[in-house]
This record gives C-alpha cells, sequence and structure tokens, in this order.
C-alpha cells in the first residue's frame, strides 16, 4: 500500500509513525477509527526559538500540497486565549510553518505563522477575530496547503477563519499540537493532492 493510501485513511492508527516531542504530555486512547491523541499536561520542552512547545509530527511521509482534516477538542479554558495548532512544512524542530487557532485575534494568537530558525513570524493575510471553541466540544478542522501557489486555508466548523500565502518551505512533515494548552485530535485524515 502507498504513503498516500495510507494517509487517506487514518493517519493516528499508525501511532508508530508519530513522533512526540514530549511523550510524557501525550496520551493515546481508543483503537480503529475511534483513535484519539490526547495532549494531557503541558509539555517540559524547551524550543531555541519561539514556536509552540509542544507538537506531534506525523513521520511517515513528507508532503507538498495536501488537504488535512480532524476533529479538535480545546481542554481548557483558562487564560481568555487558549489554542491548539497545526503545524505544517515541517523540515526541522525550527522550521516549518503553523496555524495558531487561538480563542481570540490579537498580535500572535489565531494567526498563521512561518517558523524559520528564529522566532514565529506571522504571515496571515485574513483571518477572524475569534474561534468559538466551546467545553468538551469537537469541532471540525480542515487545512489546505496548495504549494505551488503558496496558499494555505484552515476552516474551523465550515468556516475559512485563516489565509496566507507563503513559498518558504514546501515539501515538509505535518504535525498536530499547541503552543502550550491541553487538547485533542481525533478523525485525522490527510490527503495527498496534486496542486497545479
Amino acid at each position: 500500500m502507498s504513503a498516500s493510501s495510507l494517509l487517506a485513511e487514518h493517519p493516528l492508527q499508525q501511532r508508530e509513525q508519530w513522533q512526540l516531542e514530549d511523550p510524557a504530555a501525550w496520551e493515546w486512547q481508543g483503537v480503529g477509527d475511534a483513535t484519539t491523541l490526547v495532549l494531557k499536561k503541558p509539555s517540559q520542552t524547551k524550543p531555541k526559538v519561539r514556536r509552540p512547545f509542544n507538537l506531534a509530527w506525523f513521520s511517515g511521509v513528507e508532503l507538498e500540497s495536501f488537504m488535512l482534516t480532524c476533529e479538535a477538542r480545546l481542554d481548557v479554558f483558562n487564560k481568555g486565549n487558549n489554542d491548539l495548532c497545526i503545524a505544517l512544512g515541517g523540515v526541522s524542530e525550527s522550521e516549518f510553518y503553523y496555524a495558531h487557532l487561538g480563542e481570540t485575534a490579537d498580535g500572535v494568537h489565531l494567526h498563521l505563522h512561518v517558523v524559520n530558525n528564529a522566532d514565529r513570524k506571522a504571515i496571515t493575510t485574513t483571518r477572524v477575530k475569534a474561534l468559538p471553541w466551546r467545553p468538551n466540544h469537537w469541532h471540525q478542522i480542515k487545512l489546505v496547503r496548495n504549494a505551488s501557489s503558496g496558499s494555505i486555508k484552515v476552516w474551523f466548523d465550515d468556516q475559512v477563519v485563516l489565509e496566507a500565502s507563503d513559498k518558504t518551505f514546501g515539501k515538509g512533515r505535518i504535525g498536530l499540537g499547541s503552543f502550550d494548552d491541553l487538547g485533542a485530535f481525533r478523525k485525522v485524515v490527510i490527503t495527498p493532492s496534486s496542486a497545479p
């Protein structure tokens, strides 16, 4: 079976293909289609540059253009701007893009960022003012990357919430996690595409 067909099925079922930056902070729950990756406690990792503290990287394949869909649950609401993150184009621990899915837009939250061997830099061209995260609720997330045009678009519960265009990175790994909060991911599907 090809890497592409494995991805299009259920990447979370391929537990051995996930690189957890801080294994003690993560927990696998469920089996089969119910497999869930849970960020259960704050990470003790100390990145060299300012970027999400804890990511789980899918190391089975590197992609340029693709669509990712998943269900995400934010599990902590204690500072007015908690978050989960989706990473892409991962070349190294300090070279990648990420979508910061924070509760409220400001200078660093609810942005698309590039991390290029330096502190994260916002590249967002369009965004909403807030995301309606709800406790104990699974939200629908979709991210589409077109490496040829540089386009990155993110949907939250069927609404486009973030857009950017950047060609710093092409092929790379995909990751899930948070800057410094807790949450969970399930029903992850990654579908490679042939960008025009």
